[in-house]
């Protein structure tokens, strides 16, 4: 599901990191639904409808779209076009009715989604710049001393790297779609079952896939580096006497294949014919005379192992690192997902301490005093977590505008509390000098936090005669007295809808929660309770028919 809706906004050219869409989804509560994806795409401020259409009418669905099936779960179906959507087959039978359409957009609301995607750019650049590095190492000594048996070698071996690493990657979960396709073309279950059975490991852990990049990836060394700059030259006999030698693994992979798993893999009979191009190769010089068999000593043959051995360890541990991070990251999404359901989070909020959020006459507010989810949160300008903490804050209101509002209370900051008084006094001056509606109080917080300097912020801010000193005074100490009834003893403290929050979430973990809260608090039900269908009612709420 969440590979299908990556691929999807990529067409879109939405820039949004795949892989952080991914675990996005994935951490959903209700994964895999459609509800999770509709959920992550409003928390992206990806513009989108979910409509449940007949399916007698495929020929007017509107494109791109993303169809549900009642497949393993749930899954999505990307259809980019006409054409898509008749190549699709037996897999429309399995359509539910339901599909998502998202509309282009160049502007992603989540921040973290921005810090993912430039980690990808990052990660493709220094990907680039090593294959780079590797191609020079590998051209440089080849001009130098051109050969062609090296050059044919060098092919063959770089051939075998790639597919390799396609094997490799299948191994880690990582797939290409090019790949998938030629795998699983025709009848059968593609390469999944013979890479994953048993009889092609070796000593029970390294697999098919570890020996065969991990030999083209020591073959490409040797004949790339090491042979041009070895004086000897019997190097090439070594890896000569090594391919001859791996034709009975080219006969047990075939006989594997045939009689004992009965399922062909494509890419596994691709490693066979570059084995075996190789082997005819070195036969050949072999039996010509143009290459002698005998023609190295020990210290190259004890090299030319070191190097396999160490082209092996290293992917070995290389692969184990990943699977670990893998691992880690797959605990991290489950956990996520009971952290990000509503019913969890309500169940700890309604057990934390509870203070009194009426609002003041002049509540410094931010959002809109209807929403639903009213977060308050006692601040001290000279706090560094209390400015880190509003940065999300202020995110989420971007995000879901109209369901989200922030009440702020200050602590005294500063001798006298001359600074928050300062800034309340500002506030204040524009309630009453602004006629209709609220003034931009996320304004004024983000200009205190640029300056962070009460001279300049008092220059910026001028009181008219409009502030009488003694209201001024008196709302300043409302705000000073709902701090010490509210026994605040830190800063940031945040409430929701009157309720401290659990310790152990933040305001940045309530993007995924904020859909579910907002039916649960919009539809008034007890602040100690949650409604158990609110996923059907967030369904029917997003879809329409057509």
């Amino acid at each position: 599901m969440e590979q299908a809706v990556a691929a999807y906004l990529k067409y879109l050219n939405i820039p949004v990191s795949e892989r952080y869409c991914k675990k996005r989804i994935a951490s959903h509560p209700d994964y895999p639904s459609i509800l999770a994806v509709a959920d992550t795409l409003q928390q992206f401020g990806i513009p989108h409808t979910a409509v449940r259409a007949n399916k007698e009418n495929l020929s007017d669905l509107p494109f791109p779209s993303l169809l549900h099936l009642e497949t393993a779960g749930g899954s999505l179906l990307p259809v980019f076009d006409a054409k898509d959507l008749e190549d699709s087959g037996e897999k429309l039978n399995h359509w539910s009715g339901v599909l998502i359409k998202a509309e282009p957009t160049t502007e992603i609301a989540d921040k973290e989604n921005k810090k993912a995607l430039d980690e990808e750019k990052r990660f493709k650049i220094l990907s680039s710049s090593f294959i780079f590095t590797v191609a020079g190492l590998v051209a440089i000594p080849l001009l130098l001393s051109f050969s062609w048996v090296q050059l044919l070698i060098i092919v063959t071996a770089l051939a075998g790297v790639v597919t390799g690493y396609v094997l490799f990657a299948k191994d880690l979960g990582i797939t290409y779609q090019a790949v998938e396709s030629f795998c699983n073309a025709g009848t059968g279950s593609g390469c999944g079952k013979v890479l994953r059975s048993e009889e092609g490991k070796l000593f029970g852990f390294i697999t098919f896939s570890d020996l065969t990049l991990g030999y083209f990836v020591a073959q490409l060394a040797a004949v790339g580096l090491v042979v041009p700059l070895w004086s000897g030259g019997g190097l090439l006999s070594v890896l000569g006497w090594m391919s001859i030698l791996a034709v009975p693994i080219i006969g047990y992979s075939l006989w594997l294949q045939a009689f004992k798993i009965k399922e062909w893999c494509r890419l596994c009979l691709v490693v066979s014919g570059i084995l075996a191009v190789q082997a005819f190769i070195f036969g050949y010089l072999f039996y010509s005379g143009l290459m002698n068999p005998m023609a190295f000593a020990l210290p190259e043959a004890v090299i030319t192992l070191l190097l396999f051995g160490l082209a092996g360890s290293s992917l070995l541990l290389l692969k184990q690192a990943i699977q670990e991070k893998n691992r880690a990251v797959q605990n991290e999404i489950a956990a996520a997902r009971i952290k990000n359901s509503p019913e969890v989070f309500t169940s700890l909020l309604f057990r934390q301490r509870q203070v009194d959020i009426t609002p003041f006459e002049h509540d410094f507010l931010i959002g809109s005093p209807d929403a639903q989810v009213k977060l308050t949160m006692a601040v001290n300008l000279y706090c560094g977590p209390c400015k880190n903490e509003l940065e999300p804050a202020k995110e989420l209101m971007s995000i879901y505008p109209g369901q989200i509002s922030l009440s702020l209370r200050f602590l005294k900051s500063g001798d006298k509390g001359e600074i928050s008084g300062r800034l309340l006094k500002a506030w204040l001056h524009s309630l009453k000098e602004r006629k209709n509606g609220l003034p931009d109080g996320q304004a004024l917080m983000d200009e205190w936090y640029e300056l962070m300097d009460v001279e300049k912020f008092t220059s910026a801010h001028h009181l008219n005669d409009t502030l009488h000193p003694t209201e001024a005074d008196a709302y300043l100490n409302t705000h000073y007295d709902w701090v010490k009834s509210a026994g605040i003893t830190k800063t940031p403290t945040t409430f929701m809808n009157g309720y401290e929050l659990p310790a152990a979430y933040r305001v940045k973990d309530l993007a995924a929660l904020i859909p579910g809260l907002v039916d649960s608090f919009g539809n008034q039900i007890g602040l100690n309770t949650m409604k158990g269908n609110f996923v059907s009612t967030k369904m029917s709420a997003k879809q329409t028919n057509v």
